[in-house]
């Protein structure tokens, strides 16, 4: 019970709507230890950081539900504590809420803040900051934001999390090294940290901390990478270059 409420303390947002998320039962000592390890905070600062990590759900419009539009955005900070977590009013009529992966309903978007709202606070959020996640084209694409690419630490894209190009696979335009796919971020995240995401509906806080958790893990050499690519002068401040990857 005491670890339920801990992690029900962590995900309180300063400033959103709480996502309604069913809680699981009471597990018993003896449970937890087989219970899968998921991503948490590393730490207890909850101030917004200069490094920040991203994650969105997205649900289906049009006629065939195949096209995204915002409903859940998650920031947490470089502890991996919750800066920014709501629902997001639709702003076109939901075909499609794509429970099964998404793990949004109805419900949840009822009486949520309107877009323009949380794509105000999130501009705020992101000016001059680091900006960690996986397929972060995807999030910003229906944020309807930009980010310099510098900033960007991208963990589709990083060449050492990345794998070779399937023969029967086409070249992917998407800033990734030449020859190389992404892979999922639930098996990096099993691979690289020994950690269980995406079980069933996503949790985008769980995924944001988990890109963040896989940044972290390969940051110095990351960094080192891009300093190389993109110059020291650059680097430390002005200018754009190569970001996400850092490897391409």
């Amino acid at each position: 019970a005491e670890a339920a409420a801990a992690e029900a303390a962590e995900e309180r947002k300063p400033f959103s709507r709480t996502p309604t998320i069913t809680p699981s039962a009471a597990a018993t000592p003896a449970a937890d230890l087989n219970k899968p390890r998921k991503p948490m905070p590393t730490g207890r600062n909850t101030a917004l950081t200069d490094t920040i990590a991203l994650d969105c759900e997205m649900v289906g419009v049009g006629e065939d539900g195949r096209r995204s539009i915002l409903a859940r955005v998650s920031v947490v900070n470089e502890d991996g504590n919750v800066i920014l977590d709501t629902f997001v009013a639709p702003t076109e009529h939901v075909t499609d809420y794509r429970t099964r992966v998404s793990g949004v309903r109805p419900q949840d978007l009822r009486d949520a803040p309107p877009f323009k709202e949380i794509q105000r606070k999130m501009a705020e959020i992101l000016r001059g900051r680091k900006l960690v996640g996986h397929a972060l084209k995807n999030d910003l694409k229906v944020l309807f934001l930009d980010h310099p690419r510098r900033h960007i630490r991208d963990t589709a894209l990083y060449k050492p999390l990345t794998r070779p190009l399937r023969p029967d696979e086409k070249i992917q335009d998407s800033g990734i090294a030449r020859g190389r796919g992404s892979r999922s971020l639930k098996d990096l995240c099993s691979q690289h940290l020994g950690m269980t995401i995406q079980g069933g509906e996503h949790s985008s806080v769980d995924d944001a901390r988990a890109a963040l958790l896989l940044y972290k893990k390969n940051q110095k050499q990351w960094e080192r990478t891009i300093k190389d690519n993109i110059g020291p002068e650059v680097y430390k401040g002005g200018g754009g270059g190569k970001g996400g990857g850092g490897d391409g």
